[in-house]
């Protein structure tokens, strides 16, 4: 372990000594170096079944069951790991870390994905390589950093994974989804993506959450076009359509 890195995690655990961990959602100590208390842990909305490969959010424990949309359309992707329903308080936990700057809410929601998405490949190879969901330039100028990067980090940190920020754009500025209809999402995403090179063909996509999966799937499409032969989708919420 580099020197430098081995020194930062000391004063990081120096750190958590002096200033203990808050959580995050009920402001009372958390008693976790994570910034969440077990009790409001416990209460999130966690996605127990899903769609294997869309992650929508099922009435059934069969893990391996595709939804009908899926069954109808193969995805560009094989597989989406969705942590939670897409719900108080996650929705406003997401919008705290996209709009308003609140980074530490993607190192607490990215390191509970991480111990998601570990216990999901103890029988598959895990992906070489993870790419988070491009920006556009003038976005991220606005914004000023990429929630799917700020998630990324902690996950790559504990799966071992490099996180590829360079090789993939947004080349095409577009409206904001949220504010577009399903035929709309798709249309406003056409041809959005331009892939320099892959070092990698297992990929896994990470984002913060997957609506109608628009954006995840055009990138998708831009991936294998570009030589990926698998790719995964990891994300922190999925909404109901």
């Amino acid at each position: 372990m580099p020197l430098q890195r081995r020194i930062l995690q000391i004063l990081t655990e120096f750190s958590y000594q002096l200033l203990p961990a808050t959580c995050i959602i009920c402001q009372l100590p958390a008693k976790q170096k994570l910034d969440l208390c077990p009790w409001c842990e416990r209460d999130l909305p966690w996605l127990k079944h899903c769609c294997y490969r869309c992650a929508l959010p099922l009435k059934t424990n069969e893990s391996t069951l595709l939804c009908g949309a899926c069954l109808q359309q193969q995805p560009p992707f094989e597989r989406s790991i969705a942590l939670f329903n897409y719900a108080t308080p996650i929705d406003n936990l997401l919008k705290q870390l996209k709009f308003h700057q609140r980074l530490v809410n993607a190192k607490i929601l990215g390191a509970l994905m991480a111990r998601k998405i570990a216990s999901s490949y103890q029988k598959q190879a895990l992906p070489e390589i993870i790419i988070p969901i491009p920006l556009h330039p003038r976005r991220l100028r606005q914004r000023g950093y990429n929630q799917a990067l700020e998630l990324a980090r902690p996950i790559a940190n504990y799966l071992h994974i490099k996180i590829d920020k360079f090789n993939c754009r947004r080349h095409r500025y577009t409206e904001a989804q949220f504010s577009l209809n399903a035929k709309q999402r798709k249309q406003n995403l056409r041809n959005a993506f331009t892939i320099k090179k892959l070092p990698a063909t297992h990929i896994a996509i990470v984002d913060d959450v997957m609506t109608t999966g628009s954006t995840i799937k055009e990138f998708s499409y831009a991936l294998c076009n570009a030589g990926a032969i698998k790719v995964d989708v990891w994300v922190c919420a999925r909404t109901t359509l």
